[in-house]
């Protein structure tokens, strides 16, 4: 008995390491894409989740590794806060002002940053003073909208659904004609990245015509097991099928980010922090 109690304990003790350890740590993760229809080559860095982490004073750790990387732009995929009344997002908003001074930042929302503008109620002016802080000259903020960066001939789509398609439990189908009302029809002569911060929906999007997804939302699943991946995802389902990682459907791959910060409960287990490098070669 006196061993079965020593090595429960010593697992017990084996996990809090890893959890505190990947709690604060973050990986690289890099993946290498083709596209027809770009013009040139493009190197950019992409961020999800950071949900008002900071790593390294004033994030000098995130922002060191990002300028080692040496990307073209940033694309974040949402949730950078976490939305709680009362709460202070300084630390966020100089980092993403920090980002636009060296580079084109493109950041599309995540249920947090839409949460936070559709209940004031709740929530106030946080939203309107949040966005007019990290308001800059080289960030792009795209809610339901497109910017075209017309030497790659890259058109980035930020789509922002409704707060029904982030439902616990159980969440509606995306109707086929949603992706037109939101974004219009789909561009079929530039290369297509659409910042989509629920994988979730991935076979919409996919239908949409979209070349390139950017998700995050489901944190990795917040604690990962070898052979089974991600544990559980925000909308409280067991082992989701989209976790992290790379995932094609028809001619669409999509790229979903593990995130980088935690919020309700501060855990990851097996599943550091994830900032993400994205190549993309022209044929």
């Amino acid at each position: 008995m006196k061993i079965l109690i020593m090595c429960f304990t010593l697992l017990i003790c084996m996990a809090a390491v890893i959890i505190i350890w990947d709690v604060h740590h973050f990986v690289v993760k890099k993946y290498a894409l083709t596209g027809k229809k770009l013009k040139k080559n493009y190197r950019f860095v992409m961020l999800s989740d950071l949900h008002g982490k900071s790593f390294g004073k004033n994030h000098e750790k995130l922002l060191h590794k990002i300028d080692e990387l040496a990307p073209e732009g940033i694309f974040i995929a949402g949730d950078m806060i976490t939305a709680k009344p009362g709460k202070n997002f300084d630390t966020v908003v100089d980092f993403i002002r920090k980002l636009a001074d060296k580079y084109p930042v493109y950041y599309g929302s995540g249920n947090h940053e839409y949460r936070m503008e559709i209940y004031p109620e709740k929530y106030g002016d946080m939203s309107k003073k949040f966005e007019d802080a990290i308001r800059h000259p080289n960030l792009v903020r795209l809610k339901n909208q497109k910017f075209l960066l017309e030497k790659e001939n890259i058109l980035i789509y930020g789509l922002e659904i409704d707060r029904e398609f982030y439902k616990k439990f159980h969440a509606p189908e995306m109707e086929e004609r949603y992706l037109e009302q939101k974004l219009g029809k789909p561009d079929e002569e530039a290369y297509t990245i659409m910042i989509a911060h629920n994988p979730a929906y991935f076979p919409a999007y996919a239908k949409y015509k979209t070349d390139l997804v950017l998700s995050g939302h489901v944190h990795g699943g917040i604690a990962r097991l070898p052979f089974l991946g991600g544990v559980i995802s925000p909308a409280l389902r067991l082992f989701p099928k989209y976790d992290g990682g790379l995932f094609k459907e028809r001619n669409t791959t999509m790229i979903l980010g593990r995130g980088l910060g935690t919020h309700t409960l501060p855990v990851r287990f097996l599943n550091p922090g994830e900032l993400i490098l994205v190549t993309l070669e022209a044929e």
